[in-house]
């Protein structure tokens, strides 16, 4: 066997991991469960199919060769040193992400005046209940996560998860969750000096806290007016209607809610001719491209689908904050490490999602053809927009299978090129 063969497809998709157990201050040498199994396991978990706690400890045992019980896997989910070991650890994984991406990934790029913004978009995920969920008023209510992507490298991570117990509450509100995250926390780590745009659902609609982070943190927010917001005009605002980003822009205005200055953006998509209304706080850029900057949030949604049909992560692992946190953390990185693959992938081997290219000029063309036939300018934002935002099940499955059959990776290279090619027939 050749040195290359020798090469397992787990070692290439697991080596982030390894990469950064090293960089880990909370680190330590654990007899039950090594930190390394503690990760391992915790994406495989997120990878495999399997319908339980119990199920997936009876699995590992063979896919690791360890010895890991069912109380010991548990335990680690409910230990705060391995939490902020994961943390770490994720942190680590999507900063790589991050700076892998390359410019024609970033559908941003192009656009100058975006240069000084790290640009996001979140919004609440539930799962089911555990089955040891604690009961309020003799019911177990789905458990709240709140995830964030950055919009520019599709890289995923976990704000925090609603706690209703500690708040004695039947369920928490996404904006007291957001309220309560320090401000690193809320700037996605971002450093100082670069303003953070976030896109969010009207959930997080609260303009004297918006005024309060962009003061301070130099965060602002976009997202849908409600209809009971009854902002007062104060003026319009001039934009280049000549500049085709604009196209489907009908009116820029500056709004007043409480003394608070804030801008209303009424936009009319060009393909179903659908009136969208937008409020932002952030002042200085093309309207169009704030509202271009809020249609891409739809690829949050998008990645929400990959983890429940996907991964298959439907419900709650177990019943403690921390358990939660290291479930939602698990997931984002079996994300994060799966954008990492496909680039290695395109990258090295020339291998991208073709059916998935195909599938979308396929929507484009019927696209263009509504768009001429309604009279109206297409937005070139949205047409010139291409990327794979979620994995397809044939790319996952092959992950699955390769990983658990050890299989090699030159030979997991030619399978992954077929079922990244077509669908299977």
């Amino acid at each position: 066997m050749t040195a290359d063969e020798k090469i397992t497809f787990t070692d290439v998709f697991y080596a982030p991991i390894h990469e950064a157990l090293p960089t880990c201050s909370s680190a330590r040498e654990c007899g039950a469960v090594s930190d390394l199994n503690f990760l391992l396991s915790g994406v495989g978990r997120c990878l495999e199919p399997v319908t339980s706690g119990r199920d997936w400890v009876q699995t590992i045992r063979y896919l690791l060769s360890a010895p890991i019980s069912v109380s010991n896997f548990f335990s680690t989910l409910k230990s705060e040193r391995r939490l902020r070991l994961q943390n770490e650890a994720a942190e680590w994984i999507r900063t790589k992400t991050d700076r892998t991406t390359i410019p024609q990934a970033d559908p941003f790029s192009a656009h100058q005046e975006l240069d000084g913004f790290a640009i996001y978009a979140a919004d609440g995920h539930f799962h089911k209940a555990s089955a040891h969920e604690t009961l309020i008023e003799e019911k177990r209510y789905p458990v709240g996560h709140i995830y964030a992507m950055n919009l520019r490298s599709l890289s995923m991570h976990h704000l925090d998860v609603t706690r209703p117990l500690e708040h004695k509450k039947k369920k928490e509100h996404e904006m007291n969750v957001l309220k309560r995250l320090e401000g690193k926390a809320l700037r996605m780590g971002e450093p100082q000096g670069r303003k953070v745009i976030l896109a969010y659902d009207p959930a997080v609609v609260g303009i004297h806290q918006w005024d309060k982070w962009k003061r301070s943190l130099g965060l602002y927010i976009i997202t849908r007016e409600k209809e009971n917001m009854a902002p007062m005009r104060c003026g319009y605002l001039d934009f280049d209607r000549n500049d085709p980003r604009n196209n489907g822009v009908v009116s820029d205005e500056q709004v007043g809610f409480s003394g608070i200055m804030t801008r209303r953006i009424t936009y009319i998509d060009p393909v179903s001719g659908k009136e969208y209304v937008f409020i932002t706080n952030e002042m200085t850029l093309p309207p169009g491209l704030l509202a271009f900057i809020y249609k891409r949030r739809w690829d949050v949604e998008k990645v929400y689908d990959e983890f429940k049909n996907g991964l298959m992560e439907t419900k709650a692992w177990a019943d403690s904050a921390e358990a939660k946190c290291h479930q939602a953390n698990f997931i984002c990185m079996t994300h994060n490490l799966l954008v990492l693959l496909e680039r290695k992938l395109e990258a090295e081997e020339g291998i991208r999602e073709k059916k998935i290219e195909r599938k979308r000029e396929k929507r484009l063309a019927a696209e263009i053809a509504i768009i001429k036939a309604a009279g109206r300018k297409p937005n070139p934002l949205a047409q010139a927009c291409y990327r794979c935002v979620k994995r397809t099940l044939q790319f996952i499955r092959e992950v699955r299978l390769a990983s658990d059959h050890k299989v090699s990776w030159r030979a997991a290279v030619v399978t992954l090129r077929l079922v990244m090619e077509k669908y299977l027939a």
